[in-house]
């Protein structure tokens, strides 16, 4: 996706309408021009100086050619603008879901939510810029007539209203700042929300952090954000008064100022009135849209800042779409983790973690748990180990091959995570066979103990998911076994399983997928069931003992 610029959506948007649009505007032009003409003219009882018998006919003419054109551009425009919103939404999740895993988690689920909304701000611009351009044709035609009427007299008019044109500017760039103010707000805000919903059982479990949420951080947002907003709003409407008294002042102008200075005939202060009065509707829609204007420009501005923060740390393996992405990986037989590390980087560029280095070989058929406190490294090895994030230094190598930037989403697609905290999917987007004819699901279902309590769609073929914490873990695994991977991994799955089925899982699902020539990389702090894994290895302050210590160190605790 590139820079979000209105030429850009013109040019890669509106192609056809480009052409239409320089039509339009030669006709828009020629119409108001022979209006003002006809009119003032008619009005002053003197003859068109060409085709004054057909003058009625001229008008008819523009009349018609206008009304067809207009209807006819107005109705590709209105296709245009709404699928313009469908291919930045698009663009935008196509770009979001070849990043790394990495810049997901740096800009976090409110930005990408909020750049949605400015999307959606973005698709009426089409629409408003058709009538912006049509109202500048029309102005630039009225003063086009008034330098044919008397040019001194029309400077005079055009210095009064680039004077105008100024202080709006001048006045935007305060409306601009306090909305880019509130749009900042509006980021946080959206990230409260966010921890409101997903924390919403921590929040009712505590009154004080209850106060805090909804009176520390959510009212105390959204009164900033009201208030940068009627700051906005008031000054919005200082400009459309000042653009409303701003009309008769160039009424005095003209009727009092004008005949004096320059000595000019009522016949031209009769076509410079008319004109006025014909600009005034033109003029009004410009000053009205600039609200919009400045709208348009923080979602430009916003949209090219999220579109930065993903080519800055977009994956390279993953800017091809996946899709066509058809080579393979050879049949698993053994993977070296070779000196890998890893920094855990905060926005001001500290390190606030550090996984050391690591040598590990895993072979095709083992079973290997990982133990260690919250914050040991755990996690980010298995980030490591699963391709979502990329090491610092060191390297991974699949069978004989390295893993690099060309094969990582390749490698990835060798393995099936269930993470601490996963999440189910509410459509069957892996395209599963759900149906109750599935004799391979019917068993899974029966192993994992959902057969009496999941609900099957068939006509949808998807899966209910109005389950358990620790019944939509087992459904996950039901639905990992699916995919038929060599390497499963599996972050704390059985936390959240009573003892019954916890004993089963280290029993009888894990020997069972070893059977089968599977291998499994599992974090686990039942210690009780270490006996049924191949290694132990156990991460302590980002650092990996080996196996030989960590058997030491459980049998020197028993």
């Amino acid at each position: 996706m590139g820079k979000a610029t209105l030429l850009n959506l013109l040019r890669l948007k509106l192609k056809i309408a480009l052409p239409l649009l320089g039509f339009l505007a030669v006709i828009n032009g020629l119409w108001s021009g022979s209006l003002l003409v006809l009119v003032s003219h008619k009005i002053s009882g003197t003859p068109l100086p060409f085709f004054n018998k057909y003058d009625w006919l001229i008008y008819l003419i523009f009349v018609s050619v206008s009304f067809v054109l207009t209807y006819s551009f107005n109705g590709y425009m209105i296709k245009a603008t709404l699928n313009f919103g469908k291919e930045m939404t698009l663009q935008i999740i196509d770009k979001l879901r070849l990043s790394n895993y990495e810049s997901y988690l740096h800009m976090g689920e409110a930005k990408v939510r909020t750049v949605l909304e400015d999307v959606r701000t973005l698709e009426s611009l089409p629409g408003v810029f058709i009538t912006f351009f049509n109202s500048l044709v029309m102005i630039v035609a009225g003063l086009m007539y008034m330098f044919w009427l008397y040019p001194k007299g029309a400077l005079t008019i055009v210095f009064l209203i680039t004077v105008l044109a100024f202080i709006y500017i001048y006045r935007n760039g305060i409306i601009e700042k306090n909305l880019g103010a509130k749009r900042d707000l509006d980021d946080a805000f959206m990230r409260f929300f966010n921890d409101f919903l997903h924390g919403f059982n921590m929040v009712k479990m505590s009154t004080k952090r209850s106060d805090s949420i909804y009176l520390g951080h959510i009212s105390e947002n959204r009164n900033k954000a009201l208030n940068l907003s009627i700051k906005a709003g008031l000054s919005a409407f200082g400009n459309e008064l000042l653009g409303d008294y701003f009309f008769y002042f160039l009424i005095g102008t003209i009727l009092f100022v004008l005949p004096v200075v320059f000595s000019i005939d009522h016949t031209v202060i009769s076509g410079f009135m008319i004109t006025l009065l014909f600009l005034m509707g033109p003029i009004s829609i410009l000053i009205n849209l600039m609200k919009n204007v400045i709208g348009y420009k923080i979602a430009f501005t916003r949209i090219n800042e999220f579109n930065d923060t993903l080519t800055d740390i977009l994956n390279d393996s993953d800017v091809l779409p996946l899709s066509i992405l058809k080579k393979e990986l050879p049949v698993f037989e053994s993977l070296s983790i070779d000196k890998i590390t890893y920094q855990h980087i905060d926005e001001k560029g500290n390190v606030t973690f550090e996984l050391k280095s690591i040598d590990l070989k895993i072979d095709k058929g083992e079973i290997i748990f990982i133990s260690g406190s919250n914050g040991s490294g755990k996690s980010t090895f298995i980030n490591l180990l699963s391709g979502l994030y990329i090491p610092k230094t060191g390297k991974i190598v699949f069978n004989d091959l390295i893993v690099t930037d060309d094969n990582r989403s390749q490698y990835r697609d060798m393995m099936s995570c269930i993470f601490s905290n996963n999440y189910l999917f509410t459509e069957n987007y892996d395209n599963f066979n759900l149906h109750t004819t599935n004799k391979d699901l019917v068993e899974l279902l029966k192993k994992m103990k959902l057969e009496k309590v999941i609900r099957q769609d068939e006509e949808n073929n998807r899966i209910f998911q109005n389950l358990s914490s620790g019944q939509q873990k087992r459904l996950a695994l039901i639905y990992s076994i699916l995919e038929e991977k060599d390497i499963f991994i599996f972050d704390e799955w059985a936390a959240d399983q009573d003892p019954e089925f916890r004993k089963y899982f280290y029993e009888n699902i894990i020997p069972d997928l070893k059977s089968k020539g599977k291998t499994i990389i599992a974090i686990t702090h039942d210690d009780a069931y270490y006996k049924y894994c191949d290694r132990l290895m156990k991460f302590n302050y980002g650092e990996m003992l080996v196996q030989g210590q960590v058997f030491q160190q459980y049998t020197d605790q028993l």
